[in-house]
């Protein structure tokens, strides 16, 4: 309770200062009234939602909470992170123009068109960006790939978190419609279905159902999907809620991989594919049993690992002979940029292998930055992804 009353607090004491600041900054060129109280009614608008978001957050316990509380953290983006910008150049502009006058002019116009072009680029990630799929296509090498699985294809989802939809969502149908467009051998799955409630999947069940791979679905959990994240009234709740997901995700056709294995037979050749629950570096949880997902799959055979977060790599699985290890987690932090092969995002501050493809040795392991969105409703920069690996034998490629 002190902890959502600190970030109300700070989250006012932010809305306040920013505004008053712009309006010292802009007051000169509010001439008229109904400037004045558009700009009056623009700050009090959010200062009063997030008012009125605390005293009701606590309510939002269902599959709509995250829905709600990421279309106000949407707007708070979409408003303030370009006036943060202007206010920022503006200043400078200010400070320059005693003794540079012409400079302190070019700054000031320069912070206005910084400002609608940021607020643009915001207005266009928490809309269609949010559902822009970029088709990735990696070729991944194999050690001892059996020859009936040359150039096998994989298609990788992670991260779609279905609570933070409405019903008017279009992602699902055009994530449906993109995958299967790639004919698919496997369809797997690395985490993180819902935000915190099986219920999330009921609207989508007919739609993953569509899904189509010739050698079947497969998926692991995430640390979202447990639940973990909300008060249950009571601990036979957070049990049930968990079966239900389990249930859900049968029901859409993905076969659960639980710290286990399954061989892929193709022709005469197998290649295993493995999983296990999540398993991350504190706070995150640690159900993930490497061993037990790993035991008794015949040696010198290819295997492919789900696991959802790709800390796990360099933590357990570079030590098992794990050819392959497919990993989702961070979604870049819905934030960077890439332009051929150099990139940055602020997830590579907390996460080495963020996105993409990475190789120690032999072993490799691809990172989705996934399908979905959690807090802030979108993706800036960095396109959500459906990600195609074609499997081909080391000597081959």
């Amino acid at each position: 309770m002190r902890s959502s009353f600190l970030i109300l607090v700070i989250g006012l004491l932010f809305l306040i200062l920013t505004d008053s600041i712009l309006w010292i900054q802009i007051r000169q060129y509010l001439k008229k009234r109904w400037q004045i109280f558009l700009y009056i009614f623009h700050s009090l608008f959010f200062i009063i939602t997030l008012i009125l978001f605390q005293f009701f957050i606590s309510r939002l316990k269902g599959p709509g909470g995250y829905f709600w509380i990421e279309k106000l953290i949407g707007l708070i983006f979409l408003c303030y992170t370009p006036k943060l910008l202007f206010i920022l150049l503006n200043s400078i502009s200010i400070i320059c123009r005693k003794r540079y006058y012409h400079t302190a002019q070019i700054i000031k116009r320069l912070a206005s068109f910084f400002a609608i072009c940021l607020f643009v680029l915001l207005l266009y990630s928490i809309t269609q960006g949010r559902y822009n799929y970029k088709i990735e296509k990696i070729t991944v090498p194999l050690e001892n790939l059996p020859s009936a699985f040359q150039n096998f294809t994989i298609v990788q989802l992670s991260d779609i978190h279905l609570g933070s939809y409405g019903k008017s969502y279009k992602g699902i149908a055009r994530l449906i419609k993109e995958v299967n467009a790639l004919h698919p051998d496997l369809i797997v799955f690395t985490g993180d279905m819902v935000n915190n409630f099986a219920d999330e999947i009921s609207p989508w069940i007919n739609d993953f159902k569509e899904l189509k791979a010739n050698y079947g679905k497969y998926a692991v959990m995430g640390n979202h999907d447990y639940g973990d994240y909300t008060r249950w009234a009571n601990p036979d709740d957070k049990k049930n809620n968990l079966k239900h997901f389990r249930e859900n995700m049968a029901e859409m056709g993905f076969h659960m991989l639980n710290n286990s294995h399954i061989p892929i037979v193709l022709q005469t050749d197998t290649l295993w594919l493995a999983g296990v629950e999540n398993w991350g570096k504190p706070p995150f949880p640690r159900y993930g049993k490497l061993d037990l997902a790993l035991n008794s799959i015949p040696a010198h055979r290819p295997i492919i690992l789900l696991s959802h977060d790709p800390s796990h790599w360099r933590a357990e699985v570079l030590h098992h002979p794990v050819h392959l290890t497919l990993a989702g987690h961070t979604h870049a932090m819905q934030m960077g940029i890439k332009i051929g092969k150099k990139k940055w995002s602020p997830a590579q501050y907390l996460y080495p292998e963020y996105d993409g493809l990475y190789q120690q040795g032999k072993q490799y392991l691809y990172v989705s930055r996934g399908q979905g969105y959690l807090g802030f409703p979108g993706r800036i920069g960095l396109r959500p992804v459906i990600t195609q690996l074609k499997l081909v034998a080391e000597n081959k490629h």
